[in-house]
């Protein structure tokens, strides 16, 4: 009998089989195409997640998708989408983008591969600006939105399929931008983050996107919104006051719909739905003085830890 496979041939023979199969391989199929995966069900699964994830981190886009059976999702790699195409760029421009690349990074190195095609020299040992935060599903929903997949996934408890129009990276968070089907087809954001359980996908050319539009203006004022109306766990009802400096510009962000009163020295209180604690919490620190949160006590007492934390901070610094 021979030696078992390692992880690193397990992985590599999983990256062969993904790439070169002409249809989404269930997990049971993964399990008897590769050599080297346990064959009890939850074992499996760990280890296969556990090589996904490994590959996804590489750069590799490995694309879920809808299948028919017991098992419902398929995974394969699309050669369309691993191999990089001749871009045509110029000297300059080729120089452009390695330095772009090398100054914001997603964590754990990953993209070093594609910048190192680019330009190896010139930007190897530069440090970057900015490190992101790099999540599983970041790949294939960026994928999913170049390709016009719909994503189906669940968020705040409830199904979503969404028309991906773009992902934004904004308040230290990612969100997926794009209409969401369950919704009636209202543009909606979700923090990709908070997204519940594996996101399917459905056949590529699904949707057309927007002619015109930027998916960071559904984020430009209040990327912490809820559904309007939804009252799923996960969103809180949160009244604050806002003093006359900013009054109007935070009627401008939360709406006009938001303020509930005037109070007798001029601030308004507003009564806002929020699904994003952290994206809020930042927002009402980054006003300083010129907003209190009252309830619920939990938000109140996250802004209040958010400030002295700030305190410290700048006190030790």
């Amino acid at each position: 009998m021979g030696a078992r496979p390692t992880r690193l041939e397990r992985i590599t023979n999983l990256f062969l089989a993904l790439l070169e199969t002409p249809r989404p391989l269930s997990l049971r199929e993964i399990g008897v195409a590769v050599a080297g995966y346990p064959t009890e069900p939850a074992a499996l699964r760990q280890a296969f997640e556990r090589d996904k994830r490994t590959l996804r981190e590489e750069g590799v886009p490995i694309a879920v998708e809808r299948i028919e059976g017991e098992e419902q999702v398929g995974y394969r790699i699309l050669p369309e989408e691993y191999y990089l195409p001749d871009l045509k760029l110029s000297a300059e421009e080729r120089d452009a983008l390695a330095f772009a690349l090398a100054a914001v990074r997603l964590d754990g190195g990953v993209g070093r591969s594609a910048l190192d095609k680019l330009a190896p020299d010139a930007t190897r040992d530069l440090p970057p600006v900015a490190v992101l935060p790099n999540l599983p599903a970041l790949a294939p929903l960026q994928d999913a939105v170049r390709t016009r997949r719909v994503a189906a996934f669940g968020y705040h408890g409830r199904p979503r399929a969404v028309e991906g129009h773009g992902l934004v990276f904004r308040l230290g968070a990612w969100y997926l931008v794009g209409a969401d089907r369950e919704s009636g087809g209202a543009v909606r954001t979700f923090r990709v983050d908070r997204i519940e359980g594996e996101v399917g996908f459905g056949p590529p050319g699904g949707y057309e996107r927007p002619p015109v539009g930027d998916p960071a203006e559904a984020l430009r004022f209040a990327p912490w919104a809820a559904d309007s109306g939804e009252t799923a766990a996960g969103v809180a009802t949160v009244v604050l006051d806002v003093d006359v400096r900013e009054l109007a510009y935070a009627r401008a962000i939360l709406g006009e719909q938001s303020l509930v009163a005037r109070n007798p020295d001029g601030s308004g209180r507003f009564r806002v739905p929020v699904a994003d604690e952290e994206a809020f919490v930042a927002w009402v620190v980054g006003r300083g003085e010129a907003v209190e949160v009252l309830e619920p006590p939990e938000v109140r007492a996250a802004v209040i830890a958010a400030l002295e934390e700030l305190a410290t901070k700048a006190a030790t610094s």
